[in-house]
């Protein structure tokens, strides 16, 4: 065999290769143009999350005025629950407050970065959920076991043909209008400075749950004490930050269904404690709040008359502790 026959055997296979890697870039990047170019047709939470990430934390959030300043982070149930608007007119003048609870997420410490990157500092963070017990960070080798988090991280669109097709189908004969209607919400929620009624999960006259409504799941006879880890690599991250921007950390209630978990003892409703000094961490109020079903509009978010019950509730309890006089 002559020098010149292995690369004559190898030259067929390296071809392949190249036309296969310029195939894939191509239908890559036209998915990837394509869920860009529709983000209408993603299921509501995703277009609320990016919208918080991409647009609320990124504009210009407080004034000279707002004297105190602060982000509130949770979940999909913090979502549905605080109107910030409510919240303000409740606590007083040269408060300003913004609902950055993220549908299925309970990682807040990326937006508020984002938040804290853009200019956009507080005075006082409110968490509904602390953080998480994990003594480390992720490593890129935990990355690679995470096969939800790296398939979308690869291929954000991967479920483009699915989320297009139900689009199409639910609204067939009014694809302008509901492109529409998804700008309308987003701007919405926006001007709401994050609160989001998630209608769409609604199944009940008047986006209320009936006075009886329970699921199998409930245990209403069962405390769900609120767990905080000591020890915790989110926690030491976020006491960085609160020193090195000086804002305060407050732990503050959430809220269950009537049915749905245990009431708490009465006396727990003024607990305020003081787990850090520097930076200050207190922990304030019950575990949770516990409300009827008619405020629900499914097992777990609030209606409009629900959030209003929620953000004046935590208004009293903020008032009480005096921390924005």
């Amino acid at each position: 065999m002559n020098a010149e026959e292995p690369a004559a055997i190898a030259a067929p296979w390296l071809k392949s290769v190249v036309v296969f890697g310029l195939l894939f870039g191509a239908v890559w990047l036209s998915l990837y143009t394509a869920y860009a170019m529709l983000p209408f047709i993603r299921p509501g939470s995703v277009v609320i999350a990016y919208a918080k990430l991409d647009s609320l934390v990124k504009g210009r959030m407080f004034g000279p005025q707002d004297r105190n300043r602060v982000m509130v982070f949770g979940n999909s149930k913090l979502l549905s629950a605080l109107r910030p608007s409510d919240l303000d007119a409740a606590v007083g003048p040269g408060f300003r407050s913004y609902n950055l609870g993220l549908p299925g997420e309970v990682h807040f410490l990326p937006i508020l970065e984002a938040a804290l990157e853009a200019g956009n500092v507080p005075t006082h963070v409110l968490l509904t959920i602390p953080w998480d017990g994990k003594g480390v960070s992720d490593t890129f080798a935990d990355t690679l076991r995470n096969d939800n988090l790296l398939a979308n991280t690869l291929f954000p669109f991967r479920n483009l043909p699915r989320e297009a097709a139900l689009f199409a189908f639910q609204n067939l004969d009014r694809l302008s209008d509901a492109r529409r209607d998804v700008e309308i919400q987003r701007a919405a929620m926006l001007r709401d400075r994050g609160w989001y009624f998630i209608k769409s999960q609604s199944h009940y006259p008047g986006d209320r749950l009936p006075d009886d409504y329970a699921l199998p799941t409930d245990h209403p006879t069962r405390i769900e004490l609120r767990m905080i880890p000591e020890k915790s690599h989110s926690r030491n991250h976020l006491e960085r930050l609160a020193s090195q921007y000086g804002f305060q950390i407050m732990i503050v209630p959430g809220f269950f269904r009537a049915g749905e978990a245990a009431p708490l003892p009465a006396a727990d409703d003024a607990r305020s404690m003081m787990i850090s000094d520097r930076p200050l961490i207190r922990v304030l109020g019950p575990d949770y709040f516990m409300y009827p079903p008619a405020l629900f509009a499914d097992p777990q978010h609030m209606n409009p008359a629900g959030a209003r019950a929620y953000t004046a509730d935590l208004a009293k309890l903020l008032n009480s502790t005096g921390a924005f006089d």
